[in-house]
Parts: structure tokens; C-alpha cells; sequence
């Protein structure tokens, strides 16, 4: 159908280079997003480590009465 309209030959083209640009994007950012969630998922097991052991440090301690 658009091979029937006069000239569109370069839009098809400059279509074809933008959706391989556009693959090529998409995948790059697979890959950030990929890299970004692993950073946070370290940072976030840190935080929850962080915590764990201020927890554990507070029940260890004794009770002070409150007066």
C-alpha cells in the first residue's frame, strides 16, 4: 500500500533506520535498568543489614525503667 505513493521510498527508509535505533535503545536501557536494579537491590539488603543489627543491639541492652 505505501509502496504505491509517489516518493515515500525515503520515509520508508528513514523508518526502517529509526526503528533499528530504536532497537538498539531499547536494549541499552534493558541493560541500565538491569544495572540500576541490582544497584539498588545491594543498596537496600545493606539498609536492611544496617538495621538488623541495630535492632539486635538495642533488645540486647537492658531495659532502662521508664520513671
Amino acid at each position: 500500500m505505501l509502496g504505491d505513493i509517489a516518493g515515500i521510498g525515503p520515509v520508508k527508509d528513514a523508518l526502517t533506520v529509526t526503528n533499528a535505533l530504536l532497537e538498539r535503545v531499547l536494549a541499552e536501557l534493558k541493560v541500565t535498568n538491569v544495572t540500576q536494579l541490582e544497584a539498588v537491590v545491594t543498596e537496600l539488603r545493606a539498609v536492611r543489614e544496617s538495621v538488623d543489627r541495630l535492632v539486635t543491639l538495642q533488645e540486647a541492652q537492658p531495659q532502662v525503667a521508664a520513671g
